[in-house]
């Protein structure tokens, strides 16, 4: 539970820019848990160990992609997802997914930032946390206008604002690093589009539902 403070004190650092003091606050938080061997572990001890090591790599990784050190990123974040999945828990495995695609998506790999998204977003839905889904739906808006997918891009970014209006702002933005999505970016995407096609595709986005805009995002653009 050290360990785990230590880890959530290291973020609150990273996002006020400190990233030295960050560092050392994860130095820290790994160093205990180096004090335990993995086979002294058992039970509920061994899944809170799990889940703070995935933790301490994500938010590991978060400052390394904010740094502009996209392969040491992924590497964390890579790590971060193998400890999510041996704790068969679906809240690490949402943070470590989204945190891995927006490394993916750094590096130039849409297509495996997408892999990654379709794999968290159909999680998201199946445990029906639709405010982590509509975080997914503006990652893979975002993926869509760099794709010169512009009708999809506003789609998925009206969708997803819709959602968290309706539902709150939900927990996974507190772990993540939520993707642009403001009125600017918007505006880009009408400037593409045309005021017309525009307006179209945000009324499709604000009336699609949940369920329904889940089922879009998962669809091949």
């Amino acid at each position: 539970m050290n360990a785990m403070v230590l880890a959530v004190l290291g973020r609150l650092a990273a996002l006020r820019r400190d990233d030295a003091t960050a560092s050392k606050l994860l130095d820290q938080g790994q160093a205990l848990l180096r004090e335990r061997r993995d086979d002294d572990l058992s039970g509920y001890d061994r899944l809170q160990q799990q889940l703070t090591l995935g933790y301490l790599d994500n938010v590991r990784g978060q400052i390394r992609l904010s740094q502009g050190d996209n392969d040491a990123a992924a590497q964390l974040f890579n790590d971060g997802l193998a400890a999510a999945r041996r704790t068969q828990d679906w809240i690490p495995l949402l943070g470590s997914l989204y945190d891995l695609a927006l490394s993916s998506q750094a590096q130039g790999d849409l297509a495996g930032a997408t892999e990654h998204l379709h794999e968290g977003l159909a999680l998201a839905a199946e445990a029906r946390d639709e405010t982590s889904a509509a975080y997914y739906l503006e990652v893979l808006a975002a993926i869509a206008g760099q794709q010169d997918n512009a009708q999809r891009a506003v789609r998925l970014f009206a969708a997803a604002r819709t959602i968290l209006d309706a539902s709150g702002s939900g927990w996974l933005h507190a772990f993540v690093p939520r993707v642009p999505h403001d009125d600017a970016v918007l505006a880009e995407l009408r400037s593409r589009m045309g005021d017309a096609a525009f307006e179209q595709a945000q009324a499709w986005g604000r009336s699609a539902g949940s369920k329904h805009a889940v089922e879009y995002a998962l669809q091949q653009a």
